[in-house]
């Protein structure tokens, strides 16, 4: 099931390897606390692997997207094909500032959402320090969105789950016994100029990785089972995600980095997709 979102470093591609990390179907809760585009719950939910979810992410603006979508289809198709297909360049603009003033909730947000999305460079979503969406016109010959088809599959996939506005460690603290959560966090840069942590507009930093690393661990402690991506890097695979802590380097899959151009022209980049527990703690 593809995700209505094109998304930096989305992870359709990668959802098969991702998912078979857990080892298993999900008996218990599925948590997503970096939600995204939602391309490995929807595809693990259209594999029968997940009954129960929690998705959230730290940016409302995506939450109220996915909700729109999940609560009210149909206005949502409605508010799409009302946006501007011939011509749409003379449009960009005006509408990102609409998408800015808000209100961020509903179906014509959505609608703005995924337009934007689909018109923007290159699917990327970057939001300033003051939280305003600066991402600038594509180039495209010709705007494509989601099928009404489309939009109403990934919907129905949405149905049986939570969707909130929350940040990542309230959400792994409801990590259980049983549960899976998949965490996709901004990636640890591959160089000091290849930084990307303007996704909402509070940075993602190594205090913040570290954090994930460890709530990560206890949640494995609780029984929990935990799958997360990142960079392959020796900071990553070395003092984030150590083997010795009962972190399990699972793969190391080569991918392309289209968004800042063709991907042809630059060397491999590979990640480290590290699973943990279910745990014990030792006495």
């Amino acid at each position: 099931m593809k995700p209505v979102l094109k998304w930096a470093g989305g992870k359709s591609r990668l959802a098969p390897m991702i998912s078979r990390a857990f080892l298993g179907p999900c008996r218990g809760l599925y948590l997503e606390p970096f939600l995204g585009s939602a391309s490995v719950y929807l595809y693990r939910r259209a594999h029968g692997e997940i009954n129960r979810a929690l998705l959230a992410d730290v940016n409302p603006k995506l939450v109220a997207m996915h909700v729109a979508l999940r609560d009210e289809p149909e206005a949502v198709i409605e508010a799409l094909a009302a946006m501007p297909s011939l011509g749409w360049e003379g449009h960009y603009y005006a509408i990102r500032e609409q998408f800015n003033t808000g209100p961020h909730v509903g179906a014509e947000h959505a609608a703005r959402f995924i337009w934007l999305n689909r018109a923007g460079f290159n699917g990327l979503y970057r939001e300033n320090r003051a939280g305003g969406f600066n991402v600038p016109i594509g180039r495209y010959a010709e705007l494509k969105v989601p099928e009404p088809d489309h939009l109403r599959r990934v919907s129905e996939m949405l149905k049986p789950a939570e969707i909130v506005a929350a940040p990542f460690d309230e959400v792994i603290q409801r990590a259980g016994p049983g549960d899976h959560v998949y965490c996709d966090p901004p990636y640890v840069p591959l160089n000091a100029t290849a930084a990307f942590t303007s996704y909402a507009k509070d940075p993602f930093g190594l205090v913040e990785q570290k954090s994930l690393a460890l709530a990560s661990q206890r949640a494995a402690f609780r029984g929990a089972t935990v799958v997360l991506s990142n960079h392959d890097l020796p900071l990553v695979r070395n003092e984030l995600y150590k083997e010795s802590e009962g972190f399990r380097h699972v793969a190391r899959p080569p991918v392309g980095r289209s968004i800042s151009g063709s991907i042809h022209t630059r060397n491999a980049i590979h990640e480290v997709i590290a699973a943990i527990g279910p745990m014990r703690q030792v006495a």
